[in-house]
């Protein structure tokens, strides 16, 4: 699981040397969580000495459950600061000191640690392995931003202020990041890279949407032509070659995705979203599907068996606790419909009862079966629409409203909030999204319950959690990646993890964050870890970004 070593994960982009290693202009303080992202539940500083990192500083795992998060923990100092810290079983003092602890924490959160650091020792103490790794994370951004670094840095400080720290996700199951690698490819090395940036984040899911119209991206053995014919072209080149993950490598990014405590939810959308095994496979079509390329596959047995058996291996291959289905957008923008309501819930049911059935696994569909009248609360339904107003008719409720009022399990991904294919700000000329500009100041501003109908005291126990998507028709690049969804992440990963003002109300202001946490500390941890970011070639696009925040009505 940890046979991955950083250095050949993130490279470090040189223009960015001169922002990491300066000093940043705000200090840490209380005020400003001491530059955390996201900022912990409590912070208190001590009046002790700080904690210094030294050659003679040992690291000290209490229990095999500690062990990993000690390993990750030498391996970036070393990578940093060209430090190898000496690991140990037992000790107390000059020592940084690891144990998972449930008993000690008073939060019922897995993911929930203490953090307590004084002149001689800092001691992490997770709720379970993954709160540890969390704990791990905290003490990196309290360090330099050089930290993240993979070549050595020569005079790095490595201190640390006396703090007690106590803290605790908002979302405790599902803290998000959605990639489309079936529009543009990314390639198993920077699917681990956007994996690292992940774990700085405390993001603990990544949500892979695997297949649609532009390519099939990854190896199915029992239908080989899905890649070597499915998988040719993308949304900017329809004759490009093929590009997919071969199964070892699907193994290879699971296995790395475990070790920063991430999983993986895959996604095989059907039944519409189904051009590339198409391509593949011209049996599959919809008979009354006449559209060039055909995007919907047919719901009878030939297709459901095709189905079964992929998801078998998709199953085999991730082994996940989700699997994502899809069924959005199966009659749009076809002359007729293609499926009835009763077709689809027939089909609905179907696949999902053998995932649950055969696979012994978790379902999710987008909430277009959900409004069409799929109610299984067996059933994960993942969340984006905003409205009333659909393709296929006007409805009596938004999707949020159904959802609380049904107490149906769901994910949410607000298009409005999370959709980060949208552009920053409005463009001076191109296309501006669908769904409107999502500042980094409206990220920071959304309230994930607040800002949701029909919220009552059982919703979050009905959220899951929360998945920001970058769909990449307009993503070509691992650089377009970066301009969408960094720092719009940062403003994320607060919100799910820290919670909105209707949790929180004395979190910071936006000016505030902005000022004194976004861009004296994270955008030189970007800088460190090699990611581009909107704002990165002129500063003042972030610095001139005012306070706002978006509401529908």
């Amino acid at each position: 699981m940890n046979r991955y070593s950083l250095n050949t994960i993130v490279g470090l982009v040189g223009v960015g040397l001169c922002l990491v290693f300066t000093a940043a202009a705000e200090p840490r303080s209380s005020k400003n969580s001491f530059g955390i992202i996201p900022m912990p539940l409590s912070i208190e500083a001590k009046k002790e000495h700080r904690f210094g990192i030294t050659g003679a500083t040992s690291i000290v795992y209490l229990g095999e459950k500690s062990r990993a998060s000690a390993e990750y923990l030498q391996s970036r100092i070393a990578a940093a600061v060209g430090l190898k810290l000496a690991i140990h079983k037992s000790g107390g003092t000059n020592a940084i000191i690891l144990k998972v602890a449930p008993e000690i924490i008073e939060f019922p959160e897995d993911d929930a640690y203490y953090f307590e650091s004084s002149g001689d020792k800092i001691t992490i103490t997770g709720k379970s392995e993954s709160g540890l790794f969390y704990g791990v994370q905290t003490l990196f951004q309290l360090l330099p931003p050089g930290i993240y670094a993979d070549t050595p840095v020569q005079g790095m400080e490595l201190t640390v202020d006396a703090l007690t720290i106590k803290d605790k996700p908002s979302m405790g199951k599902i803290r998000g990041l959605h990639v489309d690698i079936s529009r543009h490819f990314r390639t198993k090395q920077e699917l681990l890279k956007i994996i690292n940036s992940m774990a700085m984040h405390k993001l603990n899911t990544l949500h892979l949407h695997l297949t649609d119209v532009q390519g099939w991206r990854v190896e199915i053995k029992a239908y080989p032509k899905l890649t070597t014919v499915g998988a040719i072209g993308n949304k900017s080149d329809p004759e490009a070659p093929a590009k997919f993950l071969t199964q070892e490598e699907v193994r290879e990014i699971t296995a790395f995705a475990q070790s920063r405590y991430v999983s993986i939810i895959p996604e095989i959308d059907m039944p519409g979203h189904m051009g590339a095994a198409i391509r593949a496979y011209p049996e599959l079509k919809h008979p009354m599907d006449e559209r060039d390329p055909a995007k919907v596959i047919r719901g009878d047995a030939l297709a459901r068996d095709f189905a079964k058996k992929v998801l078998i291996e998709i199953n085999d291959l991730f082994d996940p606790e989700f699997i994502h289905l899809g069924f959005d957008e199966v009659n749009h923008g076809a002359k007729e419909k293609l499926y009835t309501d009763a077709q689809l819930l027939d089909l609905a049911r179907e696949m999902t009862t053998f995932i649950k059935d055969d696979l012994k696994k978790t379902p999710i569909v987008w909430d277009d079966a959900f409004m069409h009248g799929f109610h299984d609360k067996d059933t994960v339904v993942h969340w984006w629409r905003y409205g009333k107003n659909y393709w296929w008719r006007n409805l009596p409720n938004m999707v949020d409203e159904e959802l609380n009022q049904r107490r149906q399990p769901f994910i949410m991904s607000p298009a409005y909030w999370t959709y980060f294919d949208m552009p920053n700000v409005k463009p001076e000329e191109g296309y501006p999204g669908w769904a409107k500009p999502i500042s980094t100041a409206e990220v920071y501003n959304w309230d994930p319950y607040g800002d949701m109908r029909g919220v009552t005291a059982d919703t979050p126990k009905l959220a899951l959690g929360a998945i920001a998507c970058t769909w990449s028709e307009q993503i070509i690049t691992m650089k377009d990646f970066g301009d969408r969804t960094f720092p719009r992440l940062a403003s994320y990963s607060e919100r799910i993890w820290r919670g909105g003002k209707s949790e929180a109300p004395s979190i910071l202001s936006w000016d505030d964050y902005r000022d004194r946490v976004l861009i004296p500390y994270q955008l030189k941890r970007y800088d460190a870890l090699g990611v581009w970011y909107w704002s990165k070639n002129n500063p003042d696009l972030l610095k001139s970004l005012g306070d706002a925040r978006k509401t529908l009505r």
